[in-house]
């Protein structure tokens, strides 16, 4: 498997790269909860029940310990935090929630490996191997061509 693109080309006129080309991620579906529970059902001796009960309550903890303040981390996948948007204030004493405060995020770090001594290249545990595909529009299928991941 990989991950599908389609290329883009820069059509904004106060751009510095006007007319440049780029490529992002094309989605070809969503998988929900109940697909995971699924496919974990298929992988270990857990009945899909048991596995949706587990899943569905580490999203309840989750969002709990996000709403403490918390960093949850996840080993073999990532941390998960809280971030807030706000605009700038011109000095701390005219920064005020009302005026200021724009709303939350959550933020995801994923995993990383590798990295044994300063400068070394430390690889995203999620991102590791990945593999790349130009996007058919057309057909909806993939194109023949493949390239493997920049830097992988």
């Amino acid at each position: 498997m990989a991950i599908k693109y389609k290329l883009y080309q820069n059509k904004s006129k106060n751009s510095q790269f006007k007319d440049k080309w780029y490529a992002l991620s094309v989605m070809t579906g969503t998988t929900d909860l109940n697909t995971i529970a699924e496919r974990i059902e298929r992988n270990c001796t857990a009945k899909k029940s048991d596995v949706l009960a587990v899943l569905t309550e580490l999203v309840e903890v989750l969002r709990d310990e996000l709403r403490s303040s918390r960093i949850v981390k996840i080993n073999g996948l990532g941390s998960f935090r809280i971030s807030i948007k706000s605009k700038l204030a011109d000095t701390k004493e005219a920064f005020s929630i009302a005026k200021n405060f724009k709303g939350f995020q959550v933020r995801f770090q994923p995993e990383v490996s590798g990295r044994t001594a300063k400068g070394q290249h430390r690889n995203r545990v999620l991102v590791d191997g990945l593999t790349l595909e130009p996007w058919n529009a057309k057909d909806g299928a993939k194109s023949t061509a493949s390239t493997t991941q920049p830097g992988a």
